[in-house]
């Protein structure tokens, strides 16, 4: 088997919402409905924040849309079967991810998940998709802030007991960008359903279009040292 050498990153943090899940979707779908029926508009950026808004982060977005803090519940009560569904279906997972989780796992990188989904329902995706081999799992629940506070990551990397400089991290959403800048992990941005805005990700290290040009740039950034020819294929 190839090998590599991590040069200066020793493990990879994936936000799997989105990223290696299809989680994101039935959570906006469960909104938009809601709005539609109450007659309440959706801004994007309510969309943009909401799968990872919790504790301060959640009541600083309560307070900026009101009415639509109504609908958590009731959201909540929608969104959760169809993502238990997916789960049973097998269509939770995203285009990508088994070659890109594969290939991370071949070159000997170890690899860590974070979500903001409950507990339950991350373990019942990983108890499905019995390739994916995280050295470690953090939700969001397991912590006393949400996103953009640091809290997630730096409980991740004192379970990995790694300084978060020796840690890269792939996220998609601003609050996740923020919070992994202010872990002072080595943040990297995959592209999501939602326009770029240069001032809210001014703290990621690089952006992605996919999955498949983080690949790319590990096979040839300075944190890995490739021993012999290496290509991300399915």
């Amino acid at each position: 088997m190839e090998k590599v050498i991590l040069m200066k990153r020793k493990l990879i943090l994936i936000n799997v919402d989105a990223t290696i899940f299809d989680v994101v979707d039935p959570i906006h779908d469960a909104y938009a409905r809601l709005a539609m029926e109450s007659s309440i508009p959706l801004p994007a950026s309510f969309l943009k924040r909401i799968v990872d808004a919790r504790g301060t982060s959640r009541e600083k977005l309560d307070r900026e849309f009101p009415s639509l803090s109504k609908l958590h519940a009731k959201a909540r009560d929608l969104y959760l079967p169809q993502i238990t569904s997916k789960i049973q279906e097998d269509t939770i997972l995203k285009p990508d991810a088994k070659a890109f989780l594969t290939y991370l796992h071949d070159r000997g990188l170890d690899y860590g998940f974070v979500s903001s989904m409950p507990r339950e329902l991350l373990d019942a995706m990983l108890q499905k998709h019995d390739f994916m081999r995280p050295v470690l799992t953090v939700v969001q629940y397991e912590v006393n802030e949400g996103k953009p506070e640091p809290d997630l990551y730096l409980k991740a990397c004192r379970i990995a007991g790694l300084h978060p400089n020796k840690v890269l991290v792939i996220e998609n959403s601003v609050l996740g960008v923020t919070s992994a800048f202010l872990a002072n992990t080595r943040v990297v941005y995959l592209e999501s359903v939602f326009p770029r805005n240069d001032e809210e990700f001014a703290y990621s290290y690089q952006e992605f279009a996919s999955l498949w040009e983080i690949g790319d740039y590990l096979d040839r950034s300075f944190d890995v040292q490739r021993v012999s020819s290496m290509h991300f294929e399915t």
